[in-house]
């Protein structure tokens, strides 16, 4: 058993999945639900805030059983070892390909939006060594920075909402009928495909303390996470409405160009790229330590330091093949990956809880 010492907060870890989901909430949510349910597309948040709430009483109700067990401890005693270590290489290569997507990501976004021309790889490589060193201080060291980046990106994002409100347009939301019930059901597969994270926080669940608040902090957490994914949407939607949302690779971006206080603040562009540094700094550690755990499960390893050279070095090269254009990236995000992590972060959570009550393991 872990010491305290090297273990994190349920607090703490929610806090990872929170700046985690910030790049690609306001990356991908925007444009995807535009599409989907045109003006309507602000309320598909609230069909994800239900299905996210019924995640954390999964969560919840696996770990008043499983108290210091990790994902892959769980779901080999609940399917056997042989369909449970069939269910974890399929995630283990999901998260090797999100890994590296995101990589890829961030790079293709700094040069899009500011170092046009710029070779990728300086970007790639920069993040991948400070990943690498801040990857050797553990967990909790990258928790605790984590509770000082948090409430930062939180403060930028309110300040940019509101000096964004005189630009708004409430018209640009409506017309809302009955008919746009399944657009906006449609719409919430994006939210959905990203709040999903955080099945995988319990992949390095024995590092987690505080399981049994798993449901109080996890309800509180679905809340927030929607008010800011509501925010978003409407922000973007009551800019320049969902016409040019759906058209538009970086939304988020182009409606923040719009702000201009008193014609003094403008080119505040600059502090949303910073924060989607530190967000994609974040998320490409969050996975990283998910795909070390399961490799520490698989090869009952007892330190997994040694490989984080190594497969840092993988990640460079398999994020250099990921696509050659933005719009492969969109493409791959939005018809396969979205998908893939409903599956492997809410249906397959669900049912290895049903078939847990089922084998009364649950």
């Amino acid at each position: 058993m872990l010491s305290d010492s090297k273990k994190i907060s349920i607090r703490q870890a929610v806090f990872i999945f929170l700046t985690s989901t910030f790049t690609p909430t306001i990356r991908l949510i925007p444009a995807y639900a535009a599409q989907k349910a045109k003006q309507a597309a602000w309320l598909s948040p609230l069909v994800t805030l239900v299905l996210m709430i019924l995640l954390v009483l999964v969560w919840q109700a696996f770990y008043r059983k499983y108290k210091d067990n990790t994902l892959m401890d769980i779901y080999r005693d609940i399917a056997g070892p042989v369909a449970g270590t069939a269910v974890l290489v399929v995630y283990l290569l999901w998260l090797v390909v999100l890994n590296a997507l995101y990589i890829r990501y961030f790079a293709m976004r700094l040069v899009g939006a500011i170092y046009v021309n710029t070779d990728i790889r300086i970007f790639i490589i920069s993040m991948l060594v400070v990943v690498a060193y801040t990857m050797r201080s553990g967990l909790p060291t990258l928790a605790r920075f984590n509770e000082v980046v948090l409430p930062f990106l939180v403060l930028i994002f309110c300040l940019l909402f509101i000096m964004m409100i005189p630009n708004f347009r409430m018209d640009f939301l409506t017309p809302i009928s009955v008919r746009s019930i399944l657009p906006v059901i449609e719409a919430s597969v994006a939210p959905t495909g990203i709040i999903v994270y955080f099945s995988f926080l319990f992949i390095f669940g024995d590092r987690i303390n505080n399981k049994e608040s798993i449901s109080k902090i996890g309800i509180k957490t679905a809340f927030f996470n929607t008010a800011v994914q509501l925010s978003i949407l409407v922000s973007i939607i009551c800019t320049f409405s969902y016409r040019i949302a759906q058209r538009t690779q970086l939304p988020y971006l182009t409606a923040v160009k719009q702000i201009s206080v008193f014609n003094i603040f403008v080119k505040v562009e600059s502090i949303v790229v910073s924060v989607w540094v530190l967000s994609d700094f974040m998320i490409i550690c969050f996975f990283i330590i998910c795909v070390l755990s399961v490799l520490k499960s698989f090869f009952r390893l007892s330190d997994t330091k040694p490989l984080i050279s190594i497969y840092t070095v993988f990640l460079y090269f398999l994020s250099m093949v990921m696509a050659n254009s933005v719009f492969e990236m969109e493409r791959l995000s939005e018809d396969i990956a979205l998908f893939i992590n409903i599956l492997l972060g809410f249906v397959i959570p669900v049912v290895m809880f049903v078939i847990g009550k089922i084998r009364k393991k649950v």
